[in-house]
C-alpha cells in the first residue's frame, strides 16, 4: 500500500521566468481594479485590519445572497478548516474524507488527534452511496470537496441533497467548494442553498483560484449561525491582512469579470487538451481549472516533470498523494497553454 506524505507539499517554488502550472492558480491574475485596491491600500499598511473582517464578510454575504452573520472569513479556507477541527472536534473523534483529496484534512485530522475514516476512491469518480458505505453516526465531521482536487471528482445537487438527507444530523457535513465558479454546469450546486434548511452544513471557499489571490490568503465558510459563533471562539483576531481583505471585497465587484475567467478556462484547457497528441501519457480531464496526466510508470512521470521544467514550466507530480503516476497540469493562460502543448508533444 503506498503511503501519502504526512505533511502538505505545494507546488513548484519558481514563478520567475517560468510558466507556473503547478498550483492551481488563476495565471490571468486579478481584475485590474484589484491590482488598483491593492496599490492605495498599502498606504494604509500600518493601521491593524478589521478584527473580524467585517466588511468583508458582508461583502461576500452580498455577492451570494446570504446572510453576513452566517459568514466567517479566514486567511485561505485552510484556516477555516482548522478552526472546524479546533471548535467542532475533540480528541478520538472520527473524521471521514476521501483518500485522495485535499491533503489538509488529514493534516488537520493527526494535529487534533482524530482518527480518520477514509474511503478509498481510486476510481476518481465515485458515488456518495458508495462513499455512505464506509460512514456510521459515530464519524463527527465529513469533508467532501466538491469538485475534488486533485481527482476532480465532482456531485451533482440531486447525489448530493441525497447523501445530505442521509446522513445523522449530528455529524457536520464540511463541502469544500473552493473550485465552485469554474463549473458551469446548472446540476451543480455549491452547497451554499443547503445551509438553510441543513444546520449541520458547512461551506468553504477560497479567493485562491478562481479570484486570483492565492498569495494573500484569503477564504471563508458558511453555516448555520450556532456553528458560526463556535468557530469564531477559535478564531484569531485580524487573522486576514488589511490588503487581502480591500482585495477580496473589490474581486467581488464583477460578476462579468467572474464570468470571463470561467469560460477563459474552459476554452484555453479545450484547446490545449485537443492540440495533445502525445500518446505516451493519458489525459483525464476535469471541471475545475486542471486537468491530470498519467504516466506509465512513476520514473517516466519524473522524467516527465523534468523535463518540462528544463522548458521553464513547473507541474505538480502527485506522489505524495500516493499517486505516483499521476501530474496535475493548472490550466494558465493561452499563450502559456499553447507553449505547453508543445513541450508536450515533443517528450
Amino acid at each position: 500500500m503506498v503511503k501519502k506524505n504526512n505533511t502538505y507539499q505545494g507546488g513548484a517554488e519558481e514563478f520567475k521566468g517560468f510558466i507556473r502550472l503547478s498550483s492551481n492558480e488563476n495565471n490571468y491574475g486579478p481584475a485590474n481594479s484589484v491590482i488598483k485596491t491593492i496599490k492605495k491600500n498599502t498606504h494604509h499598511s500600518n493601521i491593524y485590519p478589521e478584527i473580524n473582517s467585517q466588511s468583508l464578510a458582508k461583502q461576500i454575504a452580498v455577492f451570494n445572497k446570504i446572510p453576513n452573520e452566517n459568514v466567517i472569513v479566514g486567511a485561505g479556507s485552510d484556516e477555516i478548516l482548522q478552526m472546524i477541527f479546533h471548535a467542532l472536534t475533540k480528541p478520538g473523534d472520527l473524521v471521514m474524507h476521501t483518500k485522495y483529496s485535499f491533503a489538509m484534512y488529514e493534516i488537520f485530522a493527526k494535529a487534533f488527534n482524530c482518527k480518520s475514516v477514509i474511503y478509498d476512491d481510486s476510481s476518481f469518480q465515485f458515488t456518495l452511496k458508495d462513499f455512505k458505505k464506509k460512514y456510521s453516526p459515530k464519524v463527527k465531521v465529513i469533508f467532501l470537496a466538491n469538485p475534488n482536487n486533485p481527482t476532480g471528482s465532482i456531485f451533482y445537487r440531486k447525489e448530493l441533497l441525497e447523501f445530505i438527507k442521509s446522513i445523522n444530523k449530528k455529524t457536520f457535513i464540511v463541502l469544500d467548494a473552493a473550485y465552485s465558479e469554474y463549473i458551469q454546469d446548472s446540476r451543480y450546486s455549491d452547497g451554499l442553498e443547503f445551509v438553510k434548511k441543513y444546520n449541520n452544513i458547512i461551506v468553504t471557499k477560497s479567493f485562491s483560484k478562481i479570484f486570483g489571490l492565492g498569495g494573500l490568503r484569503v477564504g471563508w465558510g458558511y453555516a448555520h449561525i450556532d456553528i458560526i459563533k463556535k468557530l469564531y471562539q477559535v478564531k484569531k483576531p485580524f487573522n486576514v491582512n488589511r490588503l487581502a481583505s480591500e482585495a477580496a471585497i473589490e474581486s467581488l465587484k464583477s460578476t462579468s469579470w467572474l464570468k470571463k475567467q470561467s469560460k477563459l478556462n474552459q476554452k484555453n484547457k479545450k484547446f490545449f487538451i485537443k492540440g495533445l497528441n502525445n500518446t505516451k501519457f493519458e489525459i483525464i480531464d476535469t471541471l475545475a481549472n486542471f486537468i491530470l496526466i498519467r504516466c506509465r510508470s512513476e520514473k517516466m512521470t519524473n522524467q516527465f516533470s523534468l523535463f518540462a521544467k528544463k522548458h521553464k514550466i513547473t507541474l505538480r507530480v502527485l506522489s505524495s498523494y500516493g499517486l505516483k503516476n499521476y501530474i496535475r497540469v493548472t490550466i494558465g493562460t493561452a499563450e502559456e497553454m499553447q507553449i505547453a502543448m508543445k513541450v508536450f508533444n515533443k517528450f
